[in-house]
């Protein structure tokens, strides 16, 4: 995905990035803030039209469907955002954002869907604003959950919420999971949430998917060395195991996508860096039971 940029010179904002999901898994897409998590999760449901590549839902691709080519397909992806009250219309009532424009619902419908979500069917005519953060995000939910979708891409749907309120936010999402079946492509930062709620992991750094495999795995031997860096920065709840560990701080900030250095991505912040790394970027080769983009992995 490639953005328009100043003086004709394009941002590539995801590049080269290839994945699959299947029924009713859940995919954690990790990485530092402007790495291109989001951009993905909006091309995936077509919030944003691909500039290259191809997007596939079972089966069909769906990169350059028209809009009304897309609609028997827009029930099946839906999209859950990191703040509710900017995805929420402040003019709507809760039964008209959770029907949708197409009244997927009837009254009915929503008061049932609105008890799964664990909000009160008595507020089923209040705003938007007469609600909290949590409760707005459970409206989202709902919203998202209504047509009966096969893939929610949530997109950070907790990091704008207390700390307090996003662990019930998180079980909320796995037990409805449980319950109705979606599969979800996790999109977050926090490392501890996505362990908490995905089979497998998707690291990604400017724009590329660096890491990719099953949790357990990559969290207890990290192959790529930012996702090394990135799982040392997780706080550990023993005290005397978090004293003794390495910490891994990455020196500088992430390059510009406007300007990416040549070779691999990474290799400006990497302790291991070597001529090859700057001079060729390194495909995903299988390594140690997952794909890892990297010259010289770790371990």
């Amino acid at each position: 995905m490639t953005f328009p940029g100043r003086r004709g010179n394009g941002v590539r904002a995801v590049d080269g990035v290839s994945f699959d999901l299947r029924a009713g898994e859940t995919l954690g897409l990790v990485g530092e803030s402007g790495c291109g998590k989001s951009t993905t999760g909006r091309m995936i449901v077509r919030l944003l039209e691909p500039t290259g590549g191809t997007v596939s839902f079972d089966g069909h691709d769906l990169t350059h469907l028209g809009a009304r080519e897309m609609l028997p397909f827009r029930r099946d992806l839906q999209m859950i955002f990191q703040d509710p009250f900017a995805s929420l219309n402040p003019r709507q009532t809760v039964q008209q954002i959770v029907s949708g424009p197409r009244r997927l619902l009837d009254r009915q419908g929503v008061v049932d869907l609105l008890r799964q979500v664990g909000l009160d069917p008595a507020h089923i005519d209040r705003y938007p604003h007469e609600f909290s953060g949590g409760q707005a995000q459970r409206i989202g939910i709902a919203r998202a959950l209504a047509s009966g979708p096969r893939l929610v891409v949530c997109d950070e749907p907790v990091s704008a919420l207390d700390v307090s309120i996003q662990a019930q936010i998180v079980n909320l999402l796995a037990d409805l999971q449980a319950e109705l079946g979606p599969a979800y492509l996790f999109i977050a930062h926090d490392l501890s949430v996505v362990r908490h709620m995905c089979e497998r992991i998707a690291v990604m750094y400017l724009g590329r998917i660096v890491e990719v495999g099953p949790r357990e795995s990559i969290y207890a031997d990290p192959a790529h060395p930012y996702t090394r860096a990135l799982l040392s920065a997780v706080p550990l709840p023993d005290p005397d195991l978090e004293a003794e560990r390495e910490r891994i701080v990455l020196l500088g900030d992430p390059p510009s996508p406007a300007a990416p250095p040549p070779g691999c991505s990474f290799n400006p912040r990497c302790h291991k860096a070597r001529d090859l790394c700057r001079a060729e970027a390194p495909p995903l080769t299988v390594v140690r039971g997952r794909e890892v983009a990297c010259h010289f992995p770790e371990g």
